[in-house]
């Protein structure tokens, strides 16, 4: 009998570990899971979430895409908003969509393009507001999304970083990077006039790259704007945090 219970005991204690154990591997699977669920859908029994603890209000996002390379970022977005949900409102007016993400340095471009054959791996899955993203247009089109609005906390990789601008008030870029080691900040400026006739803004096809040098006296781009993406070049890593307007 005592054999019995000794070997009853033995085994309870082993499902206990292998449980504990089973418990620890996926706890490490969901703290490793890094970009994967930018990549795409996720085959096999795994299921991974992502959850944001942040305050936030409800957002809608409105504005304009002209012809050409458009450089923007989308600030009522959350961090992995389903890229197909995000576009829906310019569907069929654009061509490509291109993201950077500066701390994959083996493959840093992400894309995806409506019209390339179904078997191409198309990367560029989710989006989110604290990244910049070039967009190429077809037509003028207004984009218009219904999402959030947070406070975000975006990581720099030494080197360039194309990053958005989750904010929906202007500021100037000395005052809001203040304490971060960048260098040069770039925007693609899109080429419009507006017509005061019929009170909208038209593209008129020149395109302009604006520049701020750190510490210079003859800059092109002094101040961050919503909608707009920025190439951001930093010496070191570090967080830029941008509190919600």
């Amino acid at each position: 009998m005592r054999l019995y219970r000794n070997a009853l005991w033995l085994t309870l204690i082993f499902f206990l570990f292998s449980f504990m154990a089973f418990i620890v591997i996926i706890e490490d699977t969901h703290n490793n899971v890094g970009d994967l669920d930018r990549l795409g859908p996720i085959t096999g029994d795994a299921v991974y979430t992502h959850a944001e603890i942040l305050p936030t209000v409800s957002k809608d996002c409105s504005f304009s895409l002209y012809p050409g390379w458009n450089m923007v970022s989308f600030y009522c977005l959350g961090l992995f908003s389903n890229r197909t949900m995000v576009l829906q409102s310019v569907d069929g007016y654009y061509g490509s969509i291109f993201e950077y993400q500066a701390d994959d340095a083996n493959d840093p471009w992400k894309s995806y393009n409506p019209y390339v054959p179904i078997w191409a791996v198309q990367q560029l899955n989710y989006m989110d507001r604290l990244s910049g993203y070039w967009i190429y247009m077809y037509n003028q089109t207004e984009f218009i999304y219904s999402g959030v609005y947070s406070d975000s906390v975006i990581n720099l990789r030494s080197g360039w970083n194309l990053v958005g601008y989750p904010n929906t008030n202007s500021s100037s870029i000395n005052y809001t990077l203040v304490g971060i080691p960048f260098t040069i900040v770039k925007n693609y400026d899109k080429g419009t006039a507006f017509d005061n006739e019929t009170n909208e803004t038209y593209y008129i096809g020149v395109d302009t790259w604006l520049v701020y040098v750190n510490g210079s006296l003859n800059n092109t781009l002094n101040q961050f704007e919503t909608y707009k993406g920025y190439w951001l070049n930093v010496t070191e890593d570090d967080q830029w945090i941008i509190s919600r307007g």
